[in-house]
């Protein structure tokens, strides 16, 4: 590529071979990207996890519920990659469910321009965002249970040891420290213990 980026990995997907090498061939005119194609007798999901592909390009006569089923299958972790669609016909239900399976960019047009860079980096772009903003939420709400954790642990441990909040911190730092884990972890293991002579 003329501005040193590596070209971009596209992968094609489409139930129509004749119109799916069509568009291909189109795209291979772009010497920035490097497309590739799902063979017939090739699940989706198998074809991501062969090519690894930067963004999935998706083009269909008519999105349907089956069709988008199988996008959904890259929804899990390993092969979850941004997908930008391509239909015929405008269909609002349709939209929502595809934006629901995954699918960053939805695009109604007879057919896909011959420049669509812009429209599948913006599917990378919007996949990114959805991503860190996932994980951060994850993050958050790892955080709270956490904290959630320790508090439960920190009663339950002044309550019996008779101890002040502040002798109840230093005691799981102290653990935390000798057993090299977190503080989280070593409360998770006290209130187990708990549990366990409660039941004993």
């Amino acid at each position: 590529m003329g501005d040193g980026r590596p070209a971009l990995v596209v992968l094609v997907a489409d139930a129509n071979p004749r119109r799916g090498s069509a568009l291909s061939e189109t795209l291979r005119g772009d010497s920035s990207l490097r497309v590739l194609t799902v063979p017939a007798e090739m699940a989706l999901i198998d074809a991501v996890q062969l090519h690894t592909p930067d963004v999935v390009l998706v083009d269909m006569a008519r999105a349907d519920r089956d069709a988008l089923d199988s996008i959904r299958a890259l929804s899990q972790p390993a092969q979850e990659r941004p997908i930008a669609l391509f239909v015929d016909e405008d269909d609002a239900a349709l939209m929502e469910t595809a934006f629901d399976t995954g699918i960053c960019s939805y695009n109604v047009v007879e057919t896909p321009p011959r420049d669509v860079k812009p429209l599948l980096r913006a599917a990378i772009a919007l996949y990114s965002r959805f991503r860190r903003t996932r994980e951060e939420l994850s993050e958050a709400q790892r955080i709270l249970a956490e904290r959630k954790l320790i508090d439960q642990a920190k009663r339950c441990f002044m309550k019996n040891e008779k101890t002040s909040e502040t002798q109840t911190h230093r005691w799981l730092q102290r653990r935390a420290m000798q057993t090299s884990r977190r503080i989280a972890a070593v409360a998770e293991e006290y209130l187990a213990a708990q549990k366990k002579d409660d039941l004993s």
